[in-house]
């Protein structure tokens, strides 16, 4: 069995590295927006969406996402400790406050942290499928319900996962996904 680590970009492998140089130095076909409308269409399809953004980076999604929800100073966003630092450095940015909650067994948010994190500030719960395991989102969402909470899915790890038959990206009010490392 090959060791998966989570290291910057340990999974790359030369060709993923030879198809990006051959794409760096072909300039004229950036300006075909071919790739960029298949992509577009294809998250419409497959996650019955009318509205899909593309970005640079799950970084630059996130932050336009918090900003559309209009979370900024003086909110609190709750998340889990495992995580990518560009999440809590999103919501700094945005100029809310990480609250970190710790992870369960199957290295997700735990549910029960969040009940725990929540005050009266709390704007948002974002939640990371990690490794592609869907959180508990049946929990997540009856506690984010139950406080008037959005929820954010963070799908970096989980394109294409599945939680009770839905599709991950598909269950909490807004979702980002990134192709990045």
């Amino acid at each position: 069995m090959e060791i998966i680590t989570v290291g910057i970009s340990p999974n790359t492998e030369s060709d993923d590295v030879q198809q990006a140089l051959r794409i760096f130095f072909m300039p004229w076909r950036w300006y075909k927006d071919d790739a960029r409308n298949q992509i577009i269409d294809w998250f419409k399809k497959q996650y019955n969406s009318h509205h899909v953004t593309l970005f640079s980076s799950g970084r630059s999604a996130l932050t336009a996402l918090l900003e559309a929800f209009g979370i900024g100073v003086g909110d609190e966003v709750i998340l889990q400790a495992f995580t990518c630092m560009v999440v809590p450095n999103a919501i700094r940015f945005a100029g809310a406050t990480p609250r970190y909650v710790d992870i369960d067994a199957s290295a997700n948010i735990d549910p029960i942290g969040i009940e725990k994190a929540i005050t009266l500030q709390t704007k948002a719960i974002i939640v990371q499928h990690t490794f592609g395991t869907p959180a508990d989102m049946d929990e997540v969402m009856a506690i984010a319900r139950k406080h008037n909470i959005l929820v954010i899915e963070d799908c970096a790890h989980a394109l294409g996962a599945m939680y009770k038959g839905k599709l991950i990206g598909t269950l909490g009010d807004a979702a980002f996904f990134s192709f990045g490392r």
